[in-house]
């Protein structure tokens, strides 16, 4: 692919003007040294990082992963082990009404997921809605897919909710 000459790309008025260098705009200047190495979040301690992560500003994923850790932060992220098929979460506590599990299979697998108490309801909320009370879902495309589990008890709830989740993806 050519470029036109620059002279090509400019009108006969802005020719005669001079150029101005933009590069000195104000802003503070960083040089080499000063510039965060990229194994400083390994230098520091959990707490630290922790919060690093939680203001980091990208948004869903970065707290979807911290959340994980935690029994009662939504949305969480299913990271399946290497080999493994099969994720349980125990004692999970369900603060809001509802929790969201961010999850990426590949085409052709199948999602299943079991709650108890079965007074918990999962569906798929993206990229489609799908009632997981009607089955496993068998995946269409490579996606990030959200399973919402809520509360649809007969009681009304007035405190968290502890419950367990299996999802399996196969």
């Amino acid at each position: 692919m050519a470029c036109k000459p620059a002279d090509s790309l400019l009108h006969t008025a802005q020719t005669n003007e001079e150029w101005q260098d933009i590069t000195d705009s104000g802003l503070p200047r960083i040089e080499g040294p000063s510039l965060p190495s990229l194994t400083q979040r390994a230098q520091l301690d959990p707490v630290q990082a922790k919060q690093e992560v939680e203001s980091s500003g990208s948004v869903t994923i970065d707290k979807a992963k911290l959340a994980a850790t935690k029994q009662d932060t939504c949305p969480k992220l299913v990271e399946l082990p290497v080999g493994s098929t099969k994720v349980v979460r125990k004692n999970e506590v369900m603060q809001d009404s509802y929790c969201d599990y961010y999850l990426y299979p590949k085409k052709g697998q199948s999602i299943s997921i079991e709650s108890y108490p079965k007074h918990m309801a999962a569906n798929l909320i993206s990229p489609i809605y799908y009632d997981f009370a009607n089955g496993s879902y068998l995946v269409n495309q490579a996606d990030k897919y959200v399973i919402r589990l809520s509360y649809e008890g007969i009681e009304q709830r007035y405190e968290p909710v502890d419950y367990e989740v299996t999802i399996q993806i196969q």
